[in-house]
């Protein structure tokens, strides 16, 4: 039992859930509005951010498709930030109250739902190894190395615009084309307008 095999959720949990289709830019929820549902990206790539004083954005998360958003709704009352489409994207819709209570009813579900808690820690903890990276260029690579996939041969596809990407390193976009031009003139990647390949640079 699985959230993303909604087939095998239970009858009423099932029942209740929707879809909803975002435009790019569109909302998904706004920072401090009331904690509804529960989602899972399932086409596109929204990204989760929360406006601090001086208005300035900090990005928190891009959840492609597979990715959960807004966990914490089960367990606040508002949510403490914004989330907003980066493209056309669809999200699975769980309901609040029905997905607490099929959470506390059945343990395989239940169990499901912390190893999804588990692994976005992790992609945390590595977002915080990042940031403690103090040169750019090296910081970039170690990004690059993570977004590498098994099987893709040290390819990592850049469907992002650099200023999106930039932000969540914690760089300027002048920063990052830097340290893009750097890694290249040392031989470290080869890169197409869209495509990144490492060299020598065996995924981490």
């Amino acid at each position: 039992m699985d959230l993303l095999t909604l087939d095998s959720l239970p009858a009423q949990l099932r029942n209740a859930i929707t879809h909803r289709d975002l435009a790019r830019g569109e909302n998904l929820f706004q920072q401090g509005e009331e904690t509804s549902a529960f989602f899972i990206v399932e086409t596109g790539r929204v990204k989760l951010m929360r406006y601090t004083t001086g208005d300035k954005v900090v990005t928190f998360q891009v959840a492609r498709p597979g990715k959960s958003l807004a966990e914490i709704a089960l367990f606040s009352d508002t949510y403490p930030c914004a989330a907003v489409a980066e493209v056309a994207s669809r999200v699975i819709v769980y309901p609040k109250q029905l997905l607490l209570s099929a959470l506390r009813e059945n343990p395989d579900l239940a169990e499901d739902f912390m190893a999804m808690l588990v692994r976005k820690i992790q992609a945390l903890k590595v977002r915080l190894e990042l940031r403690d990276i103090r040169a750019a260029h090296e910081r970039l690579l170690r990004y690059l190395r993570y977004q590498v996939q098994p099987g893709e041969q040290n390819l990592v596809n850049f469907e992002r615009p650099l200023k999106d990407i930039a932000a969540e390193l914690g760089l300027t976009p002048e920063t990052l084309s830097r340290a893009l031009t750097r890694l290249e003139q040392e031989g470290m990647i080869t890169r197409t307008r869209l495509q990144i390949t490492l060299q020598n640079s065996p995924a981490a």
